[in-house]
């Protein structure tokens, strides 16, 4: 049998809901058509991720950092930068087609 995956943290909040409302783990589960453990751990890494951020973690982002990232403002700056070379080589375009 084929395995269907699917992206489990998206249904975190009506998952939640629905623990709220008295909704059983297996009952969850079985209607979004998941195993009870699958649910079980959902829970148990959300109420992880709050735990931390009630302590003051502050989650980072997943993967391997840039080697060297750009501020915000050296990157505006650059695409402005190019933005200005491509006006002005459409302009000489122009200019050297006679239409301006």
């Amino acid at each position: 049998m084929a395995r269907k995956y699917t992206k489990i943290e998206i249904l975190s909040e009506e998952v939640f809901r629905r623990k709220e409302v008295g909704e059983t783990n297996r009952e969850i589960a079985e209607s979004y058509g998941l195993t009870k453990d699958q649910i079980k751990q959902l829970v148990k890494r959300q109420n992880r991720k709050a735990r931390l951020i009630a302590k003051g973690y502050v989650p980072r982002s997943k993967g391997r950092p840039q080697k060297n990232a750009p501020d915000e403002e050296t990157r505006r700056n650059k695409e402005l930068a190019e933005l200005r070379m491509q006006v002005e080589l459409l302009q000489n375009f122009l200019s050297e087609a006679g239409r301006k």
